[in-house]
């Protein structure tokens, strides 16, 4: 039996920041998966009022290959989790860097989906595949959009890649305020032709002897010497 993508969704939203739609956004994920035919390689896991030190417990319990935080970044590019009496605690990025990093033989995607973590995804990229954060303050119901529109299009099968321009090419459509700054990082090495959450591709770039580069750069060249030659002559 083939082995289930396991999506695990940590919401974070402490009584001393603005409250937003933490809950709606884990419903949306689980509900637009489920209209994809591959939906049945998902299993989605939601835990809500997040603590640092539930962050290693939950990864060792179901090792998932997708991480999505749902919740608040603070303007020091930090991501809010729960602390002492519900309030807002930042999280230490070297440390979540550390804590994926130690965890990136299963762990393929994380996915901040909160204000001001591009610089988080971006530190967490040199150790994990796919990473995507924000730039800027990020609406609410963008928020909840943009993650219902990436996982849909995952249950239909698409790479992150591919999932990730059709979640920003809907949030366009729809003319979303405030949904500007999503980024996705890849990490060094990662195949183009990566299909992750789907199996049966690479995911790391082949190893090419350098014999090899440089015959296939002559044959490169001469291919499109021999276009443009052609392009002259129907010209």
């Amino acid at each position: 039996m083939t082995e289930k993508i396991r999506i695990l969704i940590l919401s974070a939203n402490p009584w001393s920041t603005g409250r937003i739609l933490v809950a709606e956004e884990a419903r949306e994920i689980f509900e637009r998966i489920q209209e994809g035919p591959y939906r049945y390689k998902f299993e989605v896991h939601h835990h809500c009022a997040v603590r640092p030190v539930d962050l290693q417990r939950l990864l060792l319990m179901y090792e998932p290959q997708i991480v999505h935080f749902s919740g608040h970044g603070s303007k020091s590019h930090r991501i809010l989790v729960h602390g002492n009496y519900s309030r807002a605690q930042p999280l230490d990025q070297q440390g979540l860097k550390d804590i994926f990093g130690f965890y990136n033989n299963h762990v393929r995607l994380v996915l901040l989906n909160a204000c001001f973590s591009k610089a988080q995804a971006r530190s967490i990229s040199e150790v994990v595949d796919y990473t995507i954060g924000t730039s800027r303050p990020i609406g609410d119901k963008a928020s909840v959009a943009f993650a219902g529109a990436i996982y849909r299009a995952l249950g239909f099968g698409k790479s992150i890649r591919d999932a990730f321009k059709s979640a920003m090419a809907e949030l366009a459509l729809c003319n979303m305020p405030r949904s500007r700054g999503i980024e996705l990082f890849v990490r060094s090495g990662i195949n183009k032709g990566d299909r992750f959450p789907q199996t049966g591709t690479n995911r790391h770039l082949p190893s090419i002897p350098a014999n090899l580069v440089k015959a296939n750069a002559i044959v490169e060249v001469t291919t499109i010497k021999t276009i443009q030659q052609t392009i002259l002559v129907r010209g």
